[in-house]
């Protein structure tokens, strides 16, 4: 069954291969407009690319959109409304795609994620593949999540601290923004 996976970095898609690959064929597809600054966007591609060169998986991309994702999440800038809109926004590329270049079915990387809206996660995925008329794989990886850590770590994997929106880092940093003043700059 060929499986068209929606990755959101090559940290999450090492352990998320290593409990698919042998039940699935697997392809990555990086469709990640939500990820800011475009830097980072880069960043985390080239750590992918590199890991499924490495291992033999195919690798597609989807354009890198951000104001996309911005349009996409409108108002909806608290958890979890805008993880939703965010959800729906890749997850309905990637099945898009799945269909349209007949994909058996479409999975995603975030499902290995304790960090994730996972119970929204599902719904959504299961919404976008009755919209696009494609099959949804899912198993909860999420015991898998410190196993992706190790797999990344023996590789030298860039890590990311957040989720990859804006929002998503600014909260990460948002003490750390709280208590700058500007007697703290160099």
């Amino acid at each position: 069954m060929r499986v068209l996976t929606h990755v959101c970095c090559g940290p999450c898609f090492t352990a998320v291969n290593e409990e698919l690959k042998e039940a699935y064929e697997l392809t990555a597809c990086y469709a990640n407009p939500n990820i800011h600054p475009g830097l980072e966007y880069r960043r985390r591609l080239l750590f992918l690319r590199s890991f499924c060169r490495a291992e033999g998986v195919p690798l597609l991309l989807e354009d890198y959109d951000p104001h996309a994702s911005f349009e996409s999440i409108g108002d909806a800038r608290e958890r979890p409304r805008r993880c939703k809109r965010c959800y729906q926004l890749r997850l309905a590329r990637v099945a898009k795609r799945a269909r349209d270049e007949g994909f058996d079915a479409f999975t995603t990387t975030l499902i290995l994620s304790p960090y994730q809206e996972h119970d929204l996660l599902v719904e959504v995925a299961q919404e976008v593949s009755r919209s696009y008329d494609v099959d949804f794989i899912y198993r909860d990886l999420r015991p898998y999540f410190s196993r992706s850590v190790e797999l990344s770590r023996a590789r030298k994997m860039y890590r990311q601290k957040y989720c990859g929106c804006l929002f998503s880092e600014n909260e990460r940093y948002a003490k750390q923004i709280a208590g700058a003043s500007i007697g703290d700059l160099p």
